[in-house]
């Protein structure tokens, strides 16, 4: 068995820990503003919404017709998986890492309830684009050819990643966006697809993204630039400063989201993935 084969099923083992423990039969509450889907017109009954009258039907039979709705069963998942080179560079494998297991454990929880999954994986190109298909094969396939995913450009464009989500998303559906978000200029984007989607940000930080080391120099490094800076951080007041710019910056990045209709989440290389996003969804599917 190929490691990726066996990662795989790790995390198909730790998935049904996820839905086990609040997705089943519940899976669907978590979700905002599941769509209608037309399913017949009756003739108007009085008291009835005169909006869902169903004029090319009255006009054929000659009386009032509505249009009857029913709920839509199956959801769409789509996840935006940034792939820039601050997320699977040289120096950030445990973000990666941590990034595809959260794909993975979604996709997979979406799968169980019988519901399509596509990824659009993105650097400042489309590194991977699968459209959202349903079944245990497609889930698979997915999953492991985003585990086994080298991308070609360092660069990242979110801008450009949703706005092909928009398009591609066709009716309503569910947009999880999996990123570290130090890119920029893709505010308007998040707008424009958070008004037809429920969309959640989920961003993956590590230790090194924001705390400093207490003793000898440290290169910062851009990873997609690959501009360095050498710094001695023995001073407690730089190191705090530091950490401190990065705590401000998600926190803005939280409320800007979140004036957007976007819930946030973060989750930390160190933290256990299948643990922080029961905490996440439970308290979502409770409304808090």
């Amino acid at each position: 068995m190929t490691d990726i084969s066996a990662r795989i099923k790790k995390l198909k083992i730790k998935s049904e820990k996820l839905v086990d423990s609040f997705f089943v039969g519940d899976y669907s509450s978590v979700f905002k503003g599941m769509g209608l889907e037309f399913h017949e017109a009756r003739p108007y009954i009085p008291g009835d919404d005169t909006r869902f009258i169903d004029w090319n039907v009255t006009s054929r039979m000659g009386q009032p017709f509505c249009k009857i709705f029913k709920e839509e069963r199956e959801l769409i998942l789509t996840v935006i998986l940034d792939v820039s080179a601050s997320m699977y560079g040289e120096f950030s494998h445990a973000k990666s890492f941590t990034a595809q297991e959260v794909f993975a454990l979604l996709s997979f929880a979406a799968s169980d309830n019988g519901d399509r999954v596509g990824v659009i994986a993105f650097s400042d190109i489309i590194e991977l684009q699968l459209m959202a298909n349903r079944g245990k094969h497609h889930v698979q396939s997915e999953i492991q050819q985003v585990l086994s995913l080298k991308p070609q450009r360092k660069g990242s464009d979110m801008s450009m990643a949703l706005r092909i989500a928009g398009e591609v998303m066709k009716r309503r559906g569910i947009c999880v966006i999996i990123s570290d978000f130090k890119t920029e200029d893709y505010w308007r984007e998040l707008s424009m697809l958070s008004r037809k989607h429920d969309v959640v940000a989920i961003r993956i930080e590590s230790d090194s993204d924001i705390l400093l080391p207490s003793s000898g120099y440290v290169t910062v490094v851009d990873p997609e630039e690959y501009q360095t800076i050498s710094v001695m951080p023995s001073s407690s007041y730089f190191r705090k400063e530091y950490e401190g710019f990065w705590q401000v910056t998600r926190t803005n990045w939280q409320k800007n989201c979140r004036r957007r209709g976007v819930e946030t989440l973060t989750i930390n290389t160190k933290d256990d993935t299948v643990r922080a996003l029961l905490q996440f969804f439970r308290r979502r599917g409770h409304g808090s």
